[in-house]
This record gives structure tokens, sequence and C-alpha cells, in this order.
């Protein structure tokens, strides 16, 4: 039954349409780096699948926050299982890199040791994943708070991360920056938030931290410093790519107001309100 219901959500229309729009949001964003010649050199090129892979991670945890009704009990499963299935893909994948290369045993422990940040970032985000499971399992109190927790230790984990991670131009600092204000918003808003209400505005703000993350790899930024770009306005360029396809999800998923109903203007009064006034009271 589990399995027919997976497969059943698997060829939804809603789920079909999410596909869709994350397979024309990954071409996009592989045109751009294209157009840039990220590909020009090993140092580079590396560094594509190392923004991609954390980026749709981000960008996932966001989407189905802004999207999606779910009980607090399920949101935190599924974060749960998403944040173990993305900080061990990132960090099995890197391994069986290092071993192909030729790499031996004790040299990829030597490597994880002085440069393995991007590593040990995603295994901490695959234990942020056990505390999500663990959260889902235990009741409603307790259970919604853990829940809470973990989206509070990413975004200061983040921060030391990005911290960490040093930046060959002003365009990197710039980008990664807005990444770890975006992160933080997007933690607040999940830590302050309703229990019972939509993390919608937090999902926006991972979806942006997302694209800014992206659009800080040192292959875009040093092409964009080398054409004499200005940093501000790449930082805005990498923030109206965002708000574009948020505003797509919004108008393709979220409840809008039933055919007859207008746009309310904030300046009309409600119905009645002039018969719940005291008598006597003048309208200024």
């Amino acid at each position: 039954m589990a399995i027919a219901k997976s497969a059943y959500r698997a060829t939804s229309p809603t789920c079909k349409l999410h596909v869709i729009l994350a397979t024309l949001q990954i071409a996009l964003v592989t045109w751009i780096c294209r157009s840039a010649d990220i590909w020009r050199s090993k140092r580079t090129s590396e560094q594509f699948p190392g923004h991609l892979g954390p980026s749709v991670f981000i960008a996932a945890i966001g989407v189905t926050a802004l999207t999606t009704d779910w009980p607090w009990r399920a949101r935190s499963a599924i974060e749960g299982k998403l944040s173990m299935w993305g900080g061990g893909t990132y960090v099995g994948g890197e391994m069986i890199n290092r071993l192909l290369e030729g790499t031996h045993q004790s040299g990829v422990l030597k490597h994880y040791m002085r440069h393995g940040l991007h590593a040990w970032m995603c295994l901490f985000v695959f234990c942020l994943g056990l505390a999500f499971l663990q959260a889902s399992k235990l009741e409603g109190a307790a259970g919604a708070r853990l829940a809470r927790a973990p989206h509070a230790w990413f975004a200061s984990a983040w921060g030391w991360f990005i911290w960490a991670h040093k930046q060959p131009n002003n365009f990197g600092v710039a980008m990664h920056t807005c990444t770890s204000i975006w992160i933080a918003m997007g933690a607040l808003l999940r830590i302050f938030g309703e229990r019972n209400r939509p993390p919608r505005e937090a999902g926006a703000c991972y979806f942006f931290a997302a694209y800014a993350f992206f659009g800080g790899q040192m292959g875009l930024t040093l092409t964009a410093e080398a054409s004499h770009v200005d940093v501000g306005a790449y930082v805005i360029i990498w923030h109206i790519l965002p708000c574009c396809w948020l505003l797509a999800y919004v108008r393709l998923f979220l409840p809008r107001v039933a055919e007859g109903y207008g746009a309310v203007s904030l300046d009309d009064e409600a119905p009645g309100a002039e018969d719940d006034r005291p008598r006597g009271s003048i309208n200024l």
C-alpha cells in the first residue's frame, strides 16, 4: 500500500510540475555557467557540482516549505530524510572521487582534515537529518520544539562555514554573505513561526539562499571580475532569478481567491463598520 501511494505521488500532476520546474532551473543555471566558461580549468569546474548539490538541497527545503501544508511531524520526517540523503550523497560522492583519483585511505583522511570543509559541513547536515527523524517520533510539545532546533543549528554552522570558506574576490564574499543572511532569516522564521502555520516565508528565504550560494562559485565570480561587472549589480541579478521562480511557485501552488472576488483595498471599511461605532462618534 505504501509503495502504491509513493508511486501515485511520483506520477501526480503536482509532482510532475515540480520536476519540470526543477529541470528548467538546473538547465538555466548550467547554461549560465557554460556561458561564463567555468569549465576552463579543473579548479573552477570542480566547484560546479560542489555548489549545485548543496543549492539543490537548500532549494528543496525551501520549495517544500513554501508550497506544502504538511503537519509538523510529517514535515520533520521528510526534511530529515532529505537532509540525510543530501549530506550522505555529498560525503559519499567525494569519497569515491578521491579513491578513483588514486588517493590512499590515509591520504583521504589527511585531505578531509586539511581541505574537507565542505565534507564536514555535509556530514553535519546528515546528523541534522537524524535529529529531524528523532523529532518526528517524539510526543507533541517536545517533538515540535526539536523539529525547529536543527534549523538554528544549521544556520549557526553555516555561518562558521562561510566564515572559513575563503573567497578569491569581493564577488564571492558578497554572494556568500547574502547566503548566510538568507539562511539566518529562514531559520529565525522557522523557529519563531506559528506551530500550525506553513513556513512559507522561511521557504522563500531558503530559496534565495540556494541561488546566492550557487552564484558565489569561483568560476562565475572570476568571470564577473574579469568582465568588470559591478559587485552590487551581480548580487542583484542573482536575486532576480529566484524572485521570478518564486512568483511562478506562488502562482502555481498556493491557493488563490475564488473567482468573483477582486482585490481587497485596505482603505475600504469592512461591511457594517459604521454600525459598530459608538453613537455620536465622528468619522475623520
